[in-house]
Formats: structure tokens, sequence, C-alpha cells
């Protein structure tokens, strides 16, 4: 080819066709690709977890229903069989019966607990940081600690009656102890590196417990606070056993005696739904304010 030739060819567009074969690739599609991808498999893992969720639930109703029936030995009057217990529950459904029952349980918890929590909190905080107060309350805290929350109810039906008071009181004191002893330990074993650079770059008392102790003793405050919510279900048993007209545990003591036993099943599930559905409602809200915290499950 002439050198005529080769200046007649368009440069241009052969500089042009390179380009278009090899793509320029920008961070910002990288990304985004890469938020695509996790999203879906995190919807991925959410799905198979809701699946074997509904199987694991399936397999033991089935289960359940099958053992009065193949057993000889176990007595369906004694050991009704989920269709017995949904037959049962039926009636109390349709007279509001049973909605009764589960608003004044679900408000005397939540009352208890959402107590606990300020309580619990604030005095962890304060025994971690002032180590008088500390050296002052540890025997009284650790002492009652100790104490079982069922041994209190005696006391707390002589002081405060059978009234609402002392089932608040109870599922307080009983939920307070978890969430206390957490926060103090997350508060108290917060790294002195972190302290340090948070005072060498200036920051304040306020600013170094909000930005820097708060969130290093997170996980310890959330794991304190998830065994309180379980901890208020089994308190709350006790506190409407103790004396009430109204309740998840006053039906139960209702079908003990009346010998209704399905009845007492009845409370038996509603009581572990209350426990699932409060613990899966607790991740929900720690993913949604904690979003970097991922140790919940």
């Amino acid at each position: 080819m002439t050198s005529a030739a080769l200046k007649r060819v368009p440069q241009s567009d052969s500089t042009h066709g390179v380009y278009d074969a090899h793509p320029t690739i920008h961070s910002s599609d990288v990304g985004q690709r890469f938020q695509q991808e996790h999203r879906r498999l995190a919807r991925s893992k959410r799905r198979h977890r809701v699946i074997l969720n509904i199987a694991g639930l399936v397999f033991f109703l089935l289960a359940w229903e099958a053992i009065p029936h193949l057993s000889s030995w176990m007595n369906p009057a004694l050991f009704p069989p989920p269709s017995r217990v949904f037959t049962a529950a039926l009636p109390l459904i349709a007279s509001g019966e049973l909605a009764t029952h589960i608003s004044a349980s679900l408000m005397r918890a939540t009352s208890g607990f959402s107590i606990a929590l300020v309580l619990g909190i604030t005095a962890g905080f304060l025994t971690a940081r002032i180590e008088t107060l500390h050296h002052l309350s540890e025997p009284v805290l650790h002492g009652f600690r100790s104490v079982p929350s069922l041994a209190v109810v005696p006391l707390a039906v002589l002081w405060f009656g059978i009234g609402e008071l002392p089932k608040i009181a109870l599922i307080a004191w009983g939920a307070f102890f978890p969430i206390w002893i957490t926060t103090f330990i997350g508060v108290r074993d917060t790294n002195i590196v972190y302290l340090r650079s948070a005072a060498a770059l200036g920051a304040s008392r306020v600013r170094t417990l909000f930005l820097v102790i708060l969130p290093a003793a997170l996980p310890f405050i959330l794991a304190g606070v998830r065994q309180a919510i379980a901890v208020s279900l089994i308190v709350l048993v006790a506190a409407e056993l103790s004396g009430s007209n109204a309740g998840i545990a006053y039906m139960m003591s209702l079908g003990h005696q009346l010998f209704q036993v399905e009845i007492m099943f009845i409370g038996l599930v509603l009581l572990g739904a209350f426990g699932f559905v409060a613990d899966r409602l607790f991740v929900w809200v720690v993913k949604r304010l904690f979003p970097w915290y991922q140790s919940a499950s």
C-alpha cells in the first residue's frame, strides 16, 4: 500500500473501533452490580429460611397430630392433638374472649418490659461508669439478681394486692437484671484504646458516651434485651397465676380447674407464638436501627 493510500485510511474510525471492543468499566457500575447481587442473595437466603421455618412447623404439627392416634399409651384427653385444640379455640375466638386474654397479657408484658428496659440500661451505664456507685450497689444488685422472680410473687400480692401493678412490677423485676448485667459488662469492658483515642481527639464526655461507649457496648446490651424478652413471658405466667381475671395464664388456670386440657394447650401455643413473634420483631428492629450489627438472627 502506497503512502497516499495510507493517508486515506480513516484513523479516527479505527481508533473508535478499538474503544468499542474494550469499553471502559466504571466503578459505579461495579458497585451497583455488587449491591444488586448482594440484595438478590439476601432475598434468596430469607426465602430459604422462611421455607425451612414453615416446613419445621408443619412437621411439628403433623407429629403432634399423629402421636395421640398412633401411641396406645398416650391418652388423647390428656394430650389432645392440634385438631382438637383448634376446635376448642373456635368458640373463644368467636366470642372475643381469647382476644381479651391476649390483650391483657400483652399489655402487662409490654409495660413491665419497657420499665425494665429503661431502668436496666440506665443502671448498667451508671454502675459501670461511676465506680463509687458500683461498689455501693454491687452487693444489693447481685444479691437480688440471684433471687428468682417466682419467690417475689407472694410478697408482691401482699404489698400491692391482685391488681395490675404487682403483675407489671414482677415482669419489670424479672426483665431488669438481664438488661442491667449485660449493659454493665458491655460498658465496663469498652476497650481503653477507644476511650484514649476519643480523649486525644478532644471528644467531650457526652460525645464519648454516645459515639464510643454505646456502640462498643451495643452487642452486650442487645443480648440482654433479647434474653429479657423471654424472661418477661416467663414471669408473666407466674404474675397472672398470682391472681387475675384475664390473661393467657389465667385462661390456662381456668382450664385446669375445669379439666379442659385443650384450653391449657391453647395457652401454651399462644405463649410460644408470642415468644417467636417478639424475637423476630426484635431482630427486625435491630437490623433497621443498627444495619451494621448482623449478629442477631
